[in-house]
């Protein structure tokens, strides 16, 4: 039996769709491998998304990563030691943590803070004499006071290196009739962070014994709890404006709220009030037969759909 030639032609083009598919198959190995890798989350890169998380704007120095992990190409967990600036206030005998700084000349309530977290902030003393080896006059911040009020917020058990006081300052810082003091601690927090089209952020956070917090919607709770606080504030000063007017007859005619403030404090209005908070100045514009009090909102911006505004009559 005879065996059919081959022909040429034929077998080069098998030869060559047969190289055309192997060609194409390693392309596409090319291109998926990279999307389905786990993302490879450098150390600046989850150091600068920490700095700015939740709209913060920390110091590059004050975030120190100590382990990087991506679980997946869109997740990734951080374990860091953060730099934290709290400042402290002498209430009723006893020293309080009061606000924390987000950035520069920036501070937040931590009370605010707690309620958008729908947290509440620990009550204990830190300052029982089991708790010290030596008992000092609870009007006195040591060291040991201000790490214990740290660990407390952040649901750390002493003793433990997750906190740590680097500095108190000198007192004699004063807010209002309130004695403050400032103090930089060092905290260990865990950061999980999330990728989108507008790239990484911190999702979830997790600090000592607490459970993983969801930060994601904490600037928009916040931005609503301030703007509750500045219609509140504004509505305090109307009345003040409006008892004004029923002894004069008239409202205060100026183009400036501390020029309003003056002139009602501290007859009709027994607290001053001069910023909003977002710590703006409030806006004012009056005329005898009319009025308009303004908090700028989170923006910042003038006449701009977030802003706060209460007008009269």
């Amino acid at each position: 039996m005879r065996r059919a030639a081959s022909n040429p032609s034929t077998d080069y083009a098998d030869s060559f769709l047969c190289n055309l598919w192997m060609a194409f198959f390693f392309f596409l190995l090319l291109i998926v491998s990279p999307i389905q890798a786990r993302a490879d989350l450098k150390q600046n890169q989850a150091r600068k998304v920490i700095q700015t998380m939740a709209g913060w704007s920390l110091p590059g120095d004050s975030v120190r990563i100590r382990s990087v992990r991506s679980n997946t190409a869109e997740t990734a967990e951080i374990s860091a030691d953060i730099e934290t600036v709290f400042r402290l206030t002498l209430r009723e005998g006893h020293w309080r943590l009061s606000e924390i700084r987000t950035g520069q000349d920036r501070w937040e309530r931590l009370e605010i803070l707690a309620r958008a977290a729908k947290a509440e902030l620990p009550s204990g003393e830190c300052d029982p004499p089991a708790q010290f080896a030596r008992a000092s006059p609870a009007s006195e911040l040591t060291t040991r006071r201000a790490r214990c009020l740290v660990a407390s917020l952040f649901g750390v058990s002493l003793p433990s290196d997750d906190i740590r006081i680097k500095e108190i300052s000198p007192f004699g810082l004063s807010l209002g009739p309130e004695s403050t003091a400032l103090a930089i601690a060092l905290v260990r927090v865990d950061f999980r962070l999330a990728r989108d089209p507008k790239g990484w952020h911190v999702a979830e956070f997790k600090s000592g014994g607490r459970d993983w917090v969801n930060v994601s919607d904490m600037p928009a709770a916040v931005d609503q709890i301030k703007r509750s606080a500045a219609a509140e504030e504004l509505s305090t000063i109307a009345k003040a404006l409006a008892d004004f007017r029923s002894e004069r007859g008239y409202f205060v005619v100026s183009d400036k709220e501390s020029v309003l403030i003056d002139h009602l404090s501290p007859r009709y209005l027994t607290r001053v009030i001069r910023v909003d908070p977002w710590q703006r100045p409030y806006q004012y514009d009056g005329q005898q037969g009319q009025y308009s009090l303004r908090s700028l909102g989170p923006d910042g911006k003038p006449n701009t759909p977030d802003d706060v505004v209460i007008s009269g009559p």
